[in-house]
């Protein structure tokens, strides 16, 4: 190609399959090759380019055969220090296809990886997140909580006497008893909270910029809503734990979970169907609302 842009000289297979010919000295310039998309972009980037380096390698391009059909191509292109330059076309007419199969194997593959991410992060039977993932939030909210000077609280919640519903009505049943709860304790939480399962009928509600007050208030709410609801015609109740960062000892999630399930295991203890409130001291009192 000259350095008018005119085409000199190309091999038979692309004049046939073009079907422009240069026979009897026909000239055929460059922007009567390729779409005007195309020649955009080869005025834009690939001469500029050629300029600098003095070849452009894979570069898709748009062409136009005589009859005003287009497919796309793959160019290699030199120039020489007589600014001619060299096009090596390689035609791919499914390459179009090509890219769309690629967009959507690429699109299957989030698919899998976001369904993967649920797998290892969520809990199957409530939705909740499951012990492994509230690890890895607790340990976010509580550098947060450090960060900012926020409060940190957790609830750890206990379906009472579960085993007997199981043992009584069948796991079937459990089940649908344990989707019901972890519907009531996740209808309360802020956006900023975060519901998990923690095992078998033990939940773990944690809440941002709580104090033990404001937790006492959110987990009476929850009790009294297990209470008053029949599940399957069975009637449950609940027993809670609570405990707040202690600022001082600088909490970890394992000691913050430690006084929280002292303080539900204080709360089985002398009744069931209870709130414990465990203070940053070690000690734990009963909740009066």
């Amino acid at each position: 190609m000259s350095e008018k842009r005119d085409v000199l000289y190309c091999n038979d297979y692309i004049e046939q399959r073009l079907g422009w010919s240069l026979a009897n000295n026909t000239k055929i310039n460059l922007d009567r090759l390729f779409t005007k998309a195309s020649n955009i972009f080869i005025d834009s980037y690939v001469y500029p380019l050629l300029m600098d380096q003095t070849y452009v390698e894979e570069i898709q391009l748009t062409i136009l055969t005589f009859s005003g059909e287009n497919f796309p191509v793959v160019a290699n292109i030199k120039i020489s220090k007589d600014m001619d330059t060299f096009w090596s076309l390689f035609i791919c007419v499914k390459r179009n296809k090509l890219f769309e199969e690629l967009i959507q194997a690429r699109e299957r593959l989030e698919e899998q990886s976001k369904a993967l991410l649920e797998l290892a992060t969520t809990d199957p039977l409530t939705g909740l997140v499951n012990r492994r993932e509230l690890n890895n939030q607790a340990h976010r909210m509580l550098l947060q909580a450090e960060r900012l000077n926020l409060k940190l609280t957790m609830l750890v919640i206990d379906i009472d006497y579960f085993k007997r519903v199981n043992d009584t009505f069948g796991h079937a049943t459990g089940d649908k008893v344990l989707k019901c709860v972890s519907t009531i304790i996740s209808a309360g939480r802020r956006n900023e909270d975060v519901v998990a399962r923690f095992g078998g009928e033990e939940f773990v509600l944690l809440l941002s910029n709580a104090n033990n007050i404001d937790a006492a208030r959110i987990a009476e709410n929850i009790r009294m809503s297990v209470e008053k609801t029949s599940m399957e015609g069975i009637n449950i109740t609940i027993s809670i734990g609570i405990a707040s960062i202690n600022k001082e000892k600088r909490d970890s999630f394992d000691s913050l979970f430690s006084r929280s399930d002292a303080a539900l295991l204080e709360a089985k203890n002398s009744g069931r169907n209870k709130i414990v409130v465990s203070n940053n001291d070690q000690s734990i009192s009963q909740l009066t609302i």
